[in-house]
């Protein structure tokens, strides 16, 4: 269980006869949190929560909204400004996050739409505000939506989607080694595909694509992605290869290191250990991670053959063959 849920549950008495709105929800266990009713909106497929979209719709009976604090600065404005465009009145916020993880720059941020924040409740090295949030203009996603080319293709980006608005270093140089081994053809799978440069690579290189992420946004961006080049790919929710049937002739990645605001590699170490089970004969895994990340051994522990394609002072492209 996070701390900033372990404050909230000390707010019982407060939530008990609330009508409550859980936004961007990033604990199962705030499921429990005492209340008259209860929803949870979740961007994150692995929360399990009533609502997995972009954005949560809000029903007309809720009196309070609750936000854990979102890690991305640009991922909280947009989910405060879609919540001021659905309410017809003010409405109650609470505002949680760890004291140490940017909740004073996440107060900056709320006061730009609410009114009357004080802090509520300090405990575990978390902070718990409330504000009232003021109505405001209505938002649509795709008016936020950042296109940006890359090697000849539209990519649809969304605020929160990992590497929003730019082509990171570590994609790109996996593009390289792609391209220089002239991949293509056959059964390929994107694993957290974000908003689609690997997946829209991978359909004009004449692959039949699936591409999986846990994060709904990043899964409109990569469908807008592929639509918008006038591509298709099935593209759905999952963390890892969740749902996931039949084999591949390739599986492409640039996997996360960071779960929420913590640093792992448990992530990658668990798709690494799986993806065989997922692989034709002589099935490949291409990845790229920061080169001081021990996956070498990991990979070769899991495959019969691995070779670094490229390499940069930050960064290495893995091979690995089944």
């Amino acid at each position: 269980m996070e701390n900033s849920t372990r404050l909230l549950q000390r707010q019982a008495s407060a939530l008990a006869a609330r009508r409550v709105g859980v936004v961007e929800a990033d604990d199962a266990a705030l499921a429990d949190l005492p209340s008259a009713s209860l929803w949870r909106h979740a961007d994150d497929f692995t929360v399990a929560a009533d609502q997995w979209r972009p954005l949560p719709e809000v029903p007309e009976d809720t009196d309070l909204l609750i936000l854990p604090l979102p890690k991305a600065a640009d991922r909280m404005t947009l989910l405060l400004r879609h919540l001021a465009g659905v309410i017809r009145k003010p409405l109650s916020l609470w505002l949680v996050g760890p004291a140490k993880g940017g909740i004073r720059g996440g107060v900056t941020r709320l006061k730009e739409f609410a009114d009357d924040i004080q802090l509520l409740d300090s405990a575990r090295h978390c902070k718990l505000y409330e504000g009232q949030l003021r109505p405001g203009p209505p938002l649509s996603l795709a008016e936020q939506a950042v296109v940006i080319d890359v090697r000849g293709a539209r990519v649809t980006s969304y605020p929160g989607v990992f590497s929003h608005g730019r082509l990171d270093e570590g994609s790109d140089l996996l593009l390289d080694a792609l391209e220089a081994a002239d991949v293509g053809g056959g059964k390929a799978l994107d694993i957290g595909c974000g908003a689609g440069v690997l997946t829209v690579w991978l359909a004009r290189a004449g692959c039949r694509v699936q591409a999986l992420d846990p994060s709904a946004t990043a899964v409109t961006a990569a469908r807008a992605t592929l639509a918008d080049n006038g591509l298709s790919a099935e593209i759905q929710g999952g963390d890892l290869f969740d749902g996931i049937t039949g084999r591949f002739d390739l599986l492409v990645t640039n996997p996360p290191f960071h779960d929420g605001r913590e640093r792992t590699t448990q992530i990658t170490r668990r798709l690494i250990r799986q993806a065989p089970e997922h692989l034709q004969a002589d099935g490949e895994l291409w990845l790229v991670a920061n080169r001081e990340l021990p996956y070498a051994q990991w990979l070769d522990d899991a495959f019969r053959q691995v070779t670094v394609m490229r390499e940069t002072n930050r960064f290495r492209v893995y091979r690995a063959r089944r």
